[in-house]
């Protein structure tokens, strides 16, 4: 017998959409490996208003329609969504506020407060509240995921909580950041940095004010999630040590280069004997012949140094908007197959 899951979504950027469209590529998918069919009864932003509908909203239509034309429109905010949505699943998809991981957060807690499972995209509330999310999640038997806040699609955390038994991560190293990385790459290339800041934009890696990812935000927001949740770190961004690439010159990366070295956005997290854990985010001269010093443009890489397995490496090459859209889906299966 298929089974009908519903689901509610808090922004609808490019990784929402392409999201949507992997729910209608994979719809056969579903029926056939997981006996299901997905609804999405619920969707809001902030500019385009709120959608509800309990039999399941257009996919294509709100890919293609203006909102405002269609069934279920109205204003409202991502609360008032979660209250009516009648969903099994959130997906908390809004965009990254580095300060306080707000108000990601209050929406991920209401979504528990209905008894619905969680998908967060959204770095900000591991790397601020992530104990608090979990204890509440454990308390309410909820699943709570977030595959797609460090590396899109690249399963991390999957890795270390269903491979790994047993071991214990002890340190993490690896570039984080897709936009530092390729502007770094097309600096050593020649290019001036407001030229490499409009190419990444170009092609749809950096954001309109790209400060987040040049003066490493992004990236502490990340490392700090990922101490959070694999190393028990419960530190926040404010304890990252930050430094950005903005002040990277093309003759500093040639000076590096004649040295034996390159300049790469490395971000770490390392536990010292009492504990502790000290975060850094910073441009470093490393030596070619390390592994890192072959991760150009967009790709993305870490390195997790365990107690017992030693060091395993994870690149993910020239990721697109699939990828982290898949990041998502793979949540939900996750969802699907142990909770649901």
């Amino acid at each position: 017998m298929k089974k009908t899951i519903r689901i509610c979504m808090a922004g609808f950027g490019h990784v929402g959409q392409r999201f949507c469209r992997l729910l209608q590529e994979q719809a056969a998918q579903l029926a056939q490996n997981y006996h299901c069919q997905i609804l999405l009864t619920g969707v809001c932003t902030r500019s385009k208003g709120l959608l509800l509908h309990p039999d399941g909203l257009d996919l294509t239509q709100i890919l293609t329609s203006p909102w405002q034309q269609l069934p279920g429109w109205r204003s409202g905010n991502v609360l008032d969504m979660i209250a009516c949505a009648q969903a099994d699943i959130f997906l908390e998809l809004t965009t990254l506020d580095i300060k306080k991981g707000q108000p990601a957060t209050d929406h991920i807690q209401a979504a528990f407060n209905h008894n619905m499972h969680v998908i967060t995209a959204n770095k900000g509330p591991l790397a601020w509240h992530f104990q608090e999310l979990t204890r509440q999640a454990q308390q309410k038997q909820l699943a709570f995921y977030y595959e797609t806040t460090v590396m899109d699609g690249a399963p991390i955390f999957n890795l270390a909580a269903n491979c790994l038994p047993g071991d214990h991560v002890c340190a993490i190293r690896g570039i984080l950041n897709g936009t530092s990385n390729f502007v770094l790459h097309r600096l050593a290339a020649g290019d001036t940095l407001a030229e490499a800041i409009r190419q990444a934009q170009a092609i749809e890696l950096a954001e309109a004010d790209p400060s987040m990812d040049i003066d490493g935000y992004d990236a502490a927001a990340k490392i700090c999630a990922l101490a959070n949740v694999l190393m028990q770190a419960n530190q926040t961004p404010q304890d990252v040590q930050i430094e950005g690439i903005r002040h990277i010159s093309a003759a500093q990366l040639a000076q590096a280069k004649e040295d034996g070295y390159c300049l790469k956005p490395i971000a770490s997290a390392t536990k010292a004997a009492d504990g502790s854990v000290q975060l850094r985010v910073t441009p470093q001269r490393i030596a070619k012949d390390d592994w890192l010093a072959h991760i150009d443009a967009t790709s993305a890489a870490l390195e997790l140094s365990c107690q017992l397995c030693g060091n395993i490496a994870i690149v993910q090459r020239d990721p697109a908007i699939l990828q982290t859209a898949y990041g998502v889906y793979s949540d939900m299966l996750q969802v699907i197959s142990h909770h649901i």
